[in-house]
């Protein structure tokens, strides 16, 4: 038996399906997001099997609620929903619940992914976003005082994104929510 691992994601235009990749998100984000886009990819993917199981999602029709206030992944939510630019996206330190994990960057790794008029929030799991990830994270994502050091932390956020990737189930909980009311509904 093997363990299918899915490092892509479609999403509909009215003109045909798009298809973004992990390495597409790593290339947009750079070595800085790694973690990041696995973090969109993991996170879009479990949304998008929610939302819209039978067919990709319309890409005008997600509105994304994030807690987390890292550039990466906002980088890789613009590039796979356009949610950003287009008013579907929402920046809100103050909505994830007590349990889940802290970001270093501020807020937590809490989301909500809305498709038309149903919505998921979703909780990474803080046994992969753990203690070690956070300091990690905090003391050398600015930079490092050497290249080794700076070396070893790619190697680092290597092995988290491994870890985030292929693991079956990434997420301490996923509950359906109500869509937040700041979002204009243009669907």
């Amino acid at each position: 038996m093997y363990f299918q691992m899915k490092n892509f994601v479609e999403v509909r235009e009215p003109e045909g399906t798009l298809v973004f990749q992990l390495e597409d998100l790593m290339r947009y984000s750079g070595p800085r997001g790694l973690i990041a886009s696995g973090v969109t990819m993991k996170l879009l993917g479990r949304a998008f099997k929610d939302l819209s199981p039978r067919e990709p999602p319309m890409r005008h029709e997600i509105y994304i609620l994030s807690s987390f206030p890292g550039s990466d992944v906002v980088d890789g939510f613009e590039l796979v929903t356009r949610a950003v630019t287009r008013g579907r996206y929402i920046l809100d330190l103050d909505k994830a619940p007590k349990d889940a994990p802290p970001s270093p960057a501020g807020g937590s790794m809490y989301f909500e992914i809305g498709y038309r008029d149903r919505c998921f929030a979703y909780t990474l799991s803080p046994e992969i976003f753990d203690k070690e990830w956070f300091e990690a994270v905090a003391a050398k994502q600015e930079g490092c005082k050497t290249e080794k050091e700076h070396a070893n932390y790619l190697a680092y956020k290597f092995s988290v994104l491994g870890k985030l990737i292929a693991s079956s189930d990434p997420f301490l909980r996923i509950e359906p929510c109500k869509l937040d009311e700041r979002f204009s509904y243009k669907y």
